[in-house]
């Protein structure tokens, strides 16, 4: 018994070797394996914070700015000069041209009615009003002597000066009116008689521009 199992066993053997020889496959016990789980890989997400600058940083971050708004005021400041400098020269043109057209009158004495009748020009009768007059007749002068306000008038001889228009600031009857009447606190007044008639004595009130 125990002879012929071992024979059993050796011709087995020898069955497998050949077998293994002749190239036929035998099983393999194949063991579980496992499977195997990729790694993906997330990448993680920061919050990017502003950074802190210090007062030193914003005023140097700020810089180019304030000189860009410096610059801007400059250039203003320069137009708005070069704009009232224009209208300076503007304003002196026209003084010089209205000077060129004014109207004048040359003042040749002092006195009252005696010299204005004598119809030679303007006549200074400051002593007898006790406030600075000039006055022509009519028709030596008065009629063309300008009343309307801005109008200029450039005096010569005594008293000599440019004057703005004021403009008419009386009108009195030369037999019943009295010298308190006249109009007073101006710097000069030019009086004539309308028409050439002394009821109706006019008072021009004149402001010194030169």
């Amino acid at each position: 018994m125990r002879r012929s199992l071992r024979a059993a066993v050796t011709l087995t053997a020898a069955a497998v070797a050949i077998t293994a020889l002749g190239g036929a496959s035998l099983p393999v016990p194949v063991a579980a394996v496992p499977p195997v789980h990729q790694i993906v890989w997330i990448a993680p997400v920061y919050h990017e914070e502003a950074p802190v600058l210090s007062d030193v940083q914003l005023i140097k971050d700020a810089a180019p700015e304030r000189a860009l708004l410096a610059q801007q005021a400059a250039e203003a400041a320069a137009r708005a000069a070069a704009a009232a400098a224009a209208q300076a020269a503007a304003a002196a043109k026209a003084a010089a041209a209205a000077a060129a057209r004014a109207h004048t009158v040359n003042i040749w004495t002092t006195g009252f009615q005696d010299q204005v009748n004598a119809c030679r020009g303007g006549v200074d009768m400051t002593a007898r009003y006790g406030m600075r007059i000039v006055g022509e007749h009519w028709s030596c002068g008065g009629s063309s002597f300008p009343t309307s306000a801005g109008a200029i008038v450039r005096f010569t001889g005594l008293d000599a000066g440019t004057y703005r228009v004021i403009g008419l600031v009386a009108t009195l009857d030369a037999y019943t009116s009295h010298t308190y009447q006249v109009p007073h606190n101006y710097q000069m007044l030019y009086q004539t008689c309308r028409g050439g008639n002394s009821h109706y004595t006019e008072f021009i009130a004149l402001q010194r521009i030169g």
